[in-house]
């Protein structure tokens, strides 16, 4: 299916692009998602940041990044405004809705909890003796998104606010991407409050999202992937943030 996919593709990049110079492509992301896309001063950087610029140039344009919050990434590519956004979970309505391109990585999604709670998590169904938080608009996969059993929180705007409120105490388990909530953890120095449970709740695949009107963005992007997949370009990136 994929081999059909990139040979469709292709045959896209055969139609002109009107363009003299170096194109720019637009594309939205999370502005406080932190170590994939986060700001450090004036400057936007992280894995992500890394790793989507690398696709793009490798697809022979250049990115203009506009990182807000992630509701307003969802909006703005939802009406169309931007050439691509990331990181998606790759949800079957999302792939219907627009071309997704990936996976790019991967990240483990683990449960947060303060050290002296004696909770834990050896199967699914473990989970509805809790109240977890979540960030709100965020997607952790199926059946966790949709499961009206299990008692969720999802007043929190941010992973570093869904932290606060566990070392609060609102929230038992506190669900994330570990790389995330690891580094906040570590910044705001909380090493002695939180841990995370042993067990991982699953590992998610992330993608890059491009409107159905763009088909030649999604055509190159996906090229891209498959070089850099094949000639190691991403495997190095992650291997540099390690």
């Amino acid at each position: 299916m994929r081999s059909l996919w990139i040979a469709m593709m292709a045959a896209l990049l055969a139609l002109p692009v009107p363009s003299a110079r170096a194109e720019i492509w637009t594309i939205a992301c999370d502005d406080n998602f932190a170590p994939y896309n986060f700001f450090e001063g004036k400057a936007l950087v992280g894995i992500d940041i890394d790793l989507v610029t690398a696709l793009v140039r490798q697809a022979g344009a250049e990115p203009r990044f506009e990182a807000m919050a992630w509701n307003r990434v969802r909006d703005k590519l939802e009406r169309d405004q931007v050439d691509a956004a990331f990181q998606f979970v790759g949800l079957p309505e999302r792939f219907e809705k627009y071309h997704m391109i990936g996976p790019y990585r991967t990240g483990r999604t683990v449960f947060a909890v303060q050290r002296n709670t004696p909770a834990s998590f050896d199967r699914y169904d473990d989970l509805q003796r809790y109240i977890i938080g979540l960030v709100n608009g965020f997607s952790y996969g199926v059946p966790f998104d949709t499961d009206p059993s299990l008692r969720k929180d999802s007043t929190a705007g941010d992973n570093r606010q869904l932290l606060r409120m566990l070392s609060a105490g609102r929230v038992t388990l506190a669900i994330g991407d570990e790389r995330t909530l690891l580094h906040i953890i570590r910044k705001e120095q909380l090493q002695d409050q939180i841990t995370f449970l042993p067990r991982a709740f699953n590992e998610i695949e992330r993608y890059i999202a491009v409107p159905r009107s763009r088909p030649q963005i999604a055509a190159r992007l996906e090229l891209a992937l498959s070089d850099l997949q094949v000639n190691g370009g991403l495997a190095e990136i992650l291997r540099r943030w390690e």
